[in-house]
């Protein structure tokens, strides 16, 4: 993911330079592109913070801890499995806002894989 990000931020950082040497020239392109660099540089990291590093499963639901050490409790409403290889779960937080969360299965033991598979199926159940 980390790779992809950086991928994509350099292509817009370079789109918004061509863009505006174009019109503006090339001093006026480097500072665009800069403070798009910027900008999407630190809208990255804060994504990254964000991001649960540890989970913890509960009887509906999963507690994660992002970077910060911030823990939260969200209900599982939805689930998704790609054979035994990436679980996608839709998760509601207590502020009634939906996020997704993807656990790939050599992230975490397939035992551990194979449990929230199964508390994920019933957890959604429920809301549907």
């Amino acid at each position: 993911m980390r790779g992809a990000m950086v991928g994509f931020i350099a292509v817009a950082v370079v789109s918004v330079f061509q863009c505006v040497a174009a019109r503006a020239g090339q001093f006026h392109a480097c500072v665009a592109a800069f403070t798009c660099l910027a900008a999407l540089g630190l809208f990255a990291r804060a994504w990254e913070r964000r991001q649960p590093v540890a989970f913890r499963l509960g009887p509906d639901g999963l507690t994660t801890w992002d970077r910060a050490g911030v823990a939260q409790y969200r209900r599982i409403t939805g689930c998704a499995q790609w054979s035994d290889r990436l679980l996608a779960l839709t998760l509601l937080s207590s502020g009634a806002r939906s996020v997704s969360f993807l656990v790939a299965a050599d992230a975490v033991g397939r035992d551990t894989f194979r449990e929230l598979a199964v508390r994920a199926r019933r957890g959604a159940r429920a809301y549907l």
